[in-house]
């Protein structure tokens, strides 16, 4: 992929020179399809040919009550889309399973910015929670995931929140991470990447107690530590 940026008068955009021919500020407001699921605004649209996935910037929690999608300006490379958006690059050119970044865009007005950030979209691509909603995963697939986990940490690609919901499988079994918003490069250490697997843990558990019927037990979770074990 090829990298470019240009200032379309208050929008900042950041796009992949090789899928786009040039930086159109107006394509974020183009009409499309909204996707359920995550915090933020996600929906997907048609852009030049391509099917991407665009992510509004939001906050969540107590914040997102008083500033829904605002932030304060401290600078354009310290912004959360130009950050996303270089670590999806490198990971993507890292060959690891992530979406492709296609455009982000920033709007600084005053003291305060609002942020977008496209993807190419994985066809067919479900979250963990609704596989597991529907069917248990067989050993070799939570091998497998665990596997795909310990290539990113091995890598030192930390995901600020690892879920059930950020995990994907696509229509060939292949599985994915995706938003990466806050997430950052790391030196390789137990801590962060223990850690880092217990927020997944976490998340599981969570979805299993809301939902009896949800299909995750400790063989499982098995299943997928010996994946990762055997992906260093």
């Amino acid at each position: 992929m090829k990298t470019a940026w240009a200032r379309r008068g208050p929008a900042y955009i950041l796009y992949d020179a090789d899928l786009l021919a040039n930086a159109d500020a107006a394509r974020f407001d183009a009409p499309g399809t909204r996707l359920a699921g995550g915090r933020g605004a996600v929906c997907v649209a048609h852009w030049d040919g391509l099917q991407v996935v665009v992510r509004h910037y939001r906050r969540g929690g107590l914040p997102a009550r008083l500033v829904r999608d605002s932030y304060l300006w401290t600078g354009l490379h310290r912004s959360r889309a130009w950050r996303e958006w270089h670590l999806l690059a490198a990971m993507y050119g890292a060959g690891l399973p992530v979406p492709r970044p296609v455009a982000a865009r920033i709007v600084r007005r005053g003291l305060v910015w609002r942020a977008d950030i496209a993807t190419l979209l994985i066809p067919g691509a479900r979250t963990l929670a609704d596989v597991l909603a529907r069917a248990p995963l067989e050993p070799a697939r939570w091998h497998a995931l665990g596997a795909v986990l310990r290539r990113f940490h091995t890598a030192g690609f930390c995901h600020a929140d690892l879920n059930a919901q950020n995990v994907l499988a696509d229509d060939e079994g292949r599985w994915w991470l995706v938003d990466f918003d806050r997430g950052r490069r790391r030196l390789p250490a137990p801590g962060w990447q223990q850690a880092n697997l217990g927020r997944l843990r976490r998340s599981l558990d969570k979805h299993r107690a809301a939902a009896p019927g949800f299909h995750f037990g400790e063989e499982d979770w098995r299943a997928l530590v010996a994946g990762y074990g055997a992906g260093g």
